[in-house]
């Protein structure tokens, strides 16, 4: 029986796109030090938020709409998210709305990497 981690609570976590990597398997299993510290070479989302300043894509000005953003929304994540029936766009809306403190307190209680459907 797997022993259950405890899942902390920190804003530093968020990745840039929304996801809270705290949740994750892979960091919990500590095989990952979550999105901000790893140099995800794939990732389109994380260079964009380094070069404009940003904590993660709810600061970004550019759309008024993520999902009007290419870089955030490549055809292979949104296979993912349908089958997974998760949404990195409701994060960032959820953060826009209520701030990082509060989705990572959200995130924590709830054990989400990401906004389940």
């Amino acid at each position: 029986m797997k022993k259950e981690v405890e899942i902390i609570c920190d804003e530093n976590f968020i990745a840039y796109c929304g996801l809270y990597c705290a949740a994750c398997p892979r960091f919990l299993d500590k095989k990952c030090k979550g999105c901000k510290v790893n140099g995800a070479s794939w990732c389109k989302v994380k260079p964009c938020n380094i070069e404009n300043n940003y904590k993660n894509c709810s600061d970004c000005a550019k759309y008024n709409d993520i999902k009007d953003c290419k870089k955030y929304n490549p055809f292979l994540v949104k296979v993912g998210e349908f089958l997974s029936k998760t949404s990195r766009k409701e994060a960032v809306k959820i953060l826009k709305e209520r701030g990082t403190k509060e989705f990572a307190e959200f995130m924590t209680e709830k054990k989400w990497v990401s906004i389940k459907k």
